[in-house]
């Protein structure tokens, strides 16, 4: 299993997936405009190769344990 290694600003993205908030909240809290936070979003979900609200936050409970370097090994 290969690992992907996500930047700062997608294991933010991921995290607030988790938390089930929408695009404008996450833009609002990251920074951004939805439409940008729509496309980071599309693009962490192809990178971690998931596509439910479950696997989104199974990736991110696996974030979590990881120490701050963070290397997230896709499902």
């Amino acid at each position: 299993m290969t690992a992907v290694i996500l930047s700062p600003r997608e294991k933010k993205l991921l995290r607030r997936m988790a938390l089930g908030r929408r695009d404008a909240e996450i833009a609002a809290q990251i920074g951004g405009t939805k439409a940008q936070v729509a496309v980071q979003r599309l693009r962490l979900l192809r990178k971690l190769k998931v596509q439910s609200q479950d696997q989104i936050v199974d990736a991110a409970e696996r974030l979590a344990r990881w120490p701050s370097s963070l290397i997230v090994a896709p499902p």
